[in-house]
């Protein structure tokens, strides 16, 4: 029962670790088209896209989740 607790111990992890947001778009929009094109390849994440551009919109360094091992 390892894979339990350790999917467990992530969730618990995850949820004092990170802030969740969602976003809603229209479906039958050019957006929406980017977004679904953009996520539909292998190794892209939306997020990291997400996370990248609020950083630099806001003018501060893009979280490195590596880091947060280290605490």
């Amino acid at each position: 029962m390892s894979g339990k607790t350790s999917t467990e111990s992530k969730r618990r992890y995850n949820k004092t670790a990170y802030i969740t947001h969602l976003y809603v778009f229209r479906k039958n929009s050019e957006l929406a088209e980017c977004i679904l094109e953009f996520k539909s390849h292998k190794g892209t994440s939306l997020n990291y896209l997400i996370t990248e551009l609020l950083s630099q919109h806001f003018g501060v360094s893009v979280p490195i989740p590596e880091t947060d091992w280290s605490e």
